[in-house]
This record gives structure tokens, C-alpha cells and sequence, in this order.
């Protein structure tokens, strides 16, 4: 890990975290992108943040484990979950090097209200789900069709609400499959760069918020794409992403994420 992402894992949080999870079978895949083109995606007070010359564009896909919200114990399975997520890489004027999200996918429907309500981190309600044999790792999300629904009423939408607009016509099911080999550990600077980042850029009641992230150092692997497939991107204004291999491909195994109140931007 490169000393200036050592040091952002590294910085202590401001302020009692508010959750903390056990993440596993984490896939990172990064695109390229031209500045200009992403910063009309990022929060006000926050611009792309380019790393090796380029903005990024993440995908980023892992499993939930003993989520906890201290000082209460892990909440079993309520608090296990698969996310597939697609977020832009940022920074703010105070240097924090973070994450836009675009989505983050799943389909455990109280984690989608608390976030709505609490964060203001753009949690869909998606059916998702991950499988890993060996150093193979899969994760995929397919989104209901009501999916713009309220979160409160999404579960209930699942149940009551055809699959089929007027004619049959299939209503759109935005979808991401993500299937990788992981290889030997690399301590990349850049690979660095991708994988830590100091917290989530979210909009949130019309201001700008800081969400601080806390984890130890990271053990990134390179990996291999086998598969990469869907039009999520497209529901999120990223349309033809998948269309060409990512720029990076990485993969961790395993690590502990904390996440804090940081502050207001503007």
C-alpha cells in the first residue's frame, strides 16, 4: 500500500462510529474517465478526484457480514447482505480523497430506509447475491422494476406489482454480474489509491456530507474478469460502461469497515 493510502485507512475517526461491518469477497473493478465528464455526478463542494492521470469510475461488490451498530452486538442476518455498487472516485477541498455513489444495490430493505433517511447514500432495492468457490468471486443484483418506489413500500411493490407493462412489453430490470479470479497480492500505489478511500460524498437535505470510513490496511489482490454484464450503468447515467474491460481489476479477501460523522462541506 502506497504511504499516502496507508495514512488515509490509518486516520482516526472523529467521532463514535455509527456502524461496523465485516466485509467479504470484495470486487473492485475502475474505469478511466475525462474529469469533465463526471463532475456534473459529484456533490457540490467535492470534484472527480484524478489518481494516475485519470478520473475514476468504480464498480465495487462485496458481502455484508456482523453489521453493528455500536454498542449493540451484531445483528445476524438482518445485518448480512450483498451490495453492488457504482460510484465515482472524489475528493474535497480539504483533500479528502472519497466516493460518490451512483447506487448501491441490495436487497436488504431496512439498510435501504436507514440509509435514505440517515446518510443520504443512494441505497436501490435490487435482488442480489454473491457465490465464491475458491478465488472465483460472483456477485450480481437485479433491480425490481418499482425500484424508484419509496424504500418503505419496495418490499411490498415485490409482491403486488406485475413484471410486465401494458402488452406484455417486460418493464426494465437494470442488472450487474460481476465474476473474477483473484491472483497473487499487489502493492501497487495505485492499486492503493482505488481501494482506500477516507469516506462517502454524499447529498443530503440540500447540503453536502462527509461520512468518515475507517478500515485496516488492505491486502489487494489483482484478479481476472470472467464475466461483466448488465445495463446498470445505464440507470445511473454511466450508459455502455460494461462495454469494454475496466482499467483495473482488483479483489481483497476480507477486512473490518467502520464508518463515522464527519462534517458538513457546504
Amino acid at each position: 500500500m502506497s504511504d499516502t493510502a496507508d495514512a488515509r485507512a490509518a486516520v482516526p475517526l472523529l467521532h463514535r462510529p455509527v456502524t461496523v461491518h465485516a466485509w467479504e469477497d470484495i470486487v473492485f473493478a475502475h474505469w478511466r474517465r475525462d474529469p469533465q465528464a463526471l463532475a456534473r455526478m459529484v456533490p457540490r463542494g467535492t470534484r472527480p478526484d484524478v489518481v494516475d492521470g485519470s478520473a475514476w469510475v468504480g464498480l465495487s461488490a462485496y458481502v455484508f457480514r456482523e453489521t453493528r451498530v455500536p454498542p449493540f452486538p451484531p445483528s445476524g442476518r438482518l445485518g448480512t447482505m450483498t451490495e453492488v455498487t457504482l460510484e465515482v472516485l472524489t475528493v474535497d477541498d480539504h483533500g479528502r480523497h472519497g466516493v460518490a455513489y451512483r447506487t448501491i444495490d441490495t436487497a436488504n430493505v431496512p439498510a435501504i430506509v436507514a440509509a435514505h433517511a440517515l446518510l443520504g447514500v443512494p441505497y436501490t432495492f435490487a435482488h442480489a447475491g454473491s457465490r465464491r468457490r475458491g478465488d472465483t468471486i460472483a456477485h450480481r443484483s437485479v433491480r425490481h422494476p418499482n425500484r424508484a418506489l419509496h424504500p418503505l413500500r419496495a418490499a411490498r411493490a415485490i409482491r403486488l406489482t406485475p413484471t410486465s407493462g401494458p402488452g406484455g412489453t417486460p418493464r426494465p430490470r437494470h442488472a450487474a454480474a460481476v465474476r473474477v479470479v483473484a491472483g497473487p497480492v499487489t502493492t501497487a500505489p495505485l492499486a492503493a489509491e482505488l481501494t482506500t478511500r477516507a469516506g462517502i460524498h454524499a447529498r443530503h437535505l440540500a447540503q453536502t456530507v462527509f461520512w468518515q470510513r475507517q478500515h485496516p490496511p488492505l491486502e489487494v489482490r489483482t484478479a481476472r474478469i470472467e464475466q461483466l454484464r448488465g445495463d446498470l450503468p445505464s440507470a445511473v447515467g454511466l450508459p455502455g460502461l460494461f462495454d469494454r474491460e475496466p482499467d483495473s481489476v482488483l479483489a481483497v479477501d476480507a477486512t473490518t469497515v467502520r464508518y463515522a460523522w464527519g462534517d458538513v462541506l457546504r
